[in-house]
């Protein structure tokens, strides 16, 4: 139930008033509060038969009403009860003159639960007459019936009001969410507000086809909130992620290369003992430059870039270099778990650290199953829990080919490499230019890895340029 449904069925009921009553017009007030906390009544649908007026006119949508004597709606939410009200000579409701409209009469009633809550108060506007030459009044027969219909259309707004009321719920949990996530690693901060609004600008774009397999695929607004709501929480899992590894910038940690200067210097210290004195000076600077040098090849293999093969082989030749203290212990540049590290061809993580951040996706899986999900989105949870998936069964975490992976799955994987690759945001990478991540994102679609049909129109219809966001136009891909 969206606002827009409210609105319609705000629209049925007042129709069904006029019908019932038999009168040309009329307005429904829905019971809200104002920022300050105060309860008001909101003008939320009007409708005037004789001008072919079905909606508020825009000069009114901002009308808010106080609960006081000031005004009739007003009065009767204020009494919660019925009046009635007949107009003369120059006297006339403010929305005549908005709509240039003549009122004669008003039927002014709340609208009441069987519980007594007010939700809102109708007025019905100049009964109608089967004699034209005379003006038709409201009389007691249509004040038991507007009572009747009033009660009924109370608990059918309410009903609808719940389930509005209920989405602004769930939309609040689900960004309250996302702000716990980047409260634990703000570097990523905006990560899945962008992912999402990616996953919804490619759906709109399948929406919009009109031949070819993805011609026969709509997705309705419920399914478009299905969406949202997996791409926002797709990374919920990462709360169970170790904030080190979750914030790592490099492959070692700051304490590790803390440990490595403290050896060096140590290693120094030793040899200054060593080699005390003149005949030996020539040798402590030799030996200091190659400590010094070792740690700027630390410093360099340290980065998350792309790692040469003979920085790596030089990192192992690290281990090697080594003093002995004053009780024979020996004192290394490099321990064996350091040089692992350093050795890592690609990124900032270590295959044990990789594994721990791929857990994310089935942590994600397990809280959002937790979800009392309302009908129509039952598969959020599935649909970020595949969002890692390859359709060669290389993704993780559970290795699924295509045709276990659905296709908001396909979508989010499609806006969650993307965002990744050319998010500006990250300290330990820079971010890839627009055409790059276009390029890399073919290569996995060559690979067979990514939805090639998917990834067209990505391309084609632009649903990488998030409104706002300062990006280049991207080259046709061949």
């Amino acid at each position: 139930m969206s606002l827009e449904n409210l609105s319609s069925d705000l629209q049925s009921i007042l129709n069904s008033f006029l019908d019932l009553i038999e009168c040309d017009g009329g307005s429904i007030y829905t019971l809200e509060k104002n920022l300050q906390g105060d309860s008001v009544l909101v003008f939320k649908t009007m409708i005037t038969r004789s001008l072919g007026i079905s909606r508020v006119p825009d000069s009114l949508k901002s009308a808010v009403f106080r609960m006081d004597e000031s005004t009739l709606v007003g009065k009767t939410g204020l009494y919660r009860t019925l009046f009635k009200e007949h107009y003369a000579g120059t006297i006339k409701p403010s929305t005549d003159h908005a709509i240039n409209y003549e009122t004669r009469n008003i039927l002014s009633a709340p609208l009441l639960t069987p519980r007594g809550d007010l939700v809102g108060v109708v007025q019905l506007v100049n009964k109608l007459s089967q004699d034209e030459s005379v003006p038709a009044e409201f009389d007691e027969k249509d004040e038991r019936l507007c009572r009747i219909v009033s009660a009924q259309a109370a608990l059918a707004i309410e009903n609808s009001t719940l389930l509005v009321e209920q989405e602004k719920i769930l939309d609040g949990f689900v960004n309250a969410c996302v702000t716990a996530i980047e409260a634990r690693d703000p570097v990523t901060s905006g990560h899945s507000q962008r992912v999402c609004d990616l996953s919804l600008n490619l759906a709109k774009s399948v929406n919009r086809v009109g031949s070819g397999p993805l011609s026969i695929i709509h997705f309705n607004d419920l399914q478009m909130r299905e969406l949202r709501y997996a791409a926002m929480l797709h990374d919920i899992g990462k709360i169970s992620v170790k904030e080190d590894i979750l914030k790592k910038e490099k492959k070692l940690f700051p304490w590790e290369l803390e440990m490595i200067q403290m050896r060096m210097r140590l290693m120094k210290a030793t040899y200054r003992l060593e080699l005390a004195g003149e005949q030996n000076q020539l040798e402590l600077a030799r030996k200091f430059r190659e400590i010094d040098q070792a740690y700027q090849m630390i410093l360099s293999a340290n980065e998350p870039s792309l790692l040469p093969k003979e920085v790596s082989a030089s990192i192992v030749e690290l281990t090697r270099l080594q003093v002995k203290d004053a009780d024979g212990v020996p004192c290394c540049a490099l321990h064996e778990h350091e040089k692992e590290k350093l050795c890592i061809a690609r990124g900032s993580l270590s295959l044990e650290e990789r594994i721990e951040i791929e857990k994310h996706v089935s942590f994600t899986y397990e809280i959002l199953k937790m979800v009392p999900w309302s009908r129509g989105l039952e598969s959020v949870p599935n649909i970020a829990h595949r969002h890692h998936e390859k359709l060669d069964g290389t993704g993780y975490p559970q290795r699924v080919k295509a045709e276990e992976i659905p296709i908001q799955s396909r979508m989010l994987t499609i806006a969650d490499i993307y965002d990744a690759l050319t998010a500006k945001d990250r300290p330990y990478k820079a971010a890839v230019p627009l055409e790059r991540a276009l390029g890399i994102l073919e290569d996995e679609v060559k690979g067979g890895k990514l939805d090639p049909i998917l990834f067209r129109l990505f391309v084609d219809s632009k649903a990488y340029l998030i409104p706002g966001a300062d990006q280049p136009a991207a080259k046709k891909v061949a």
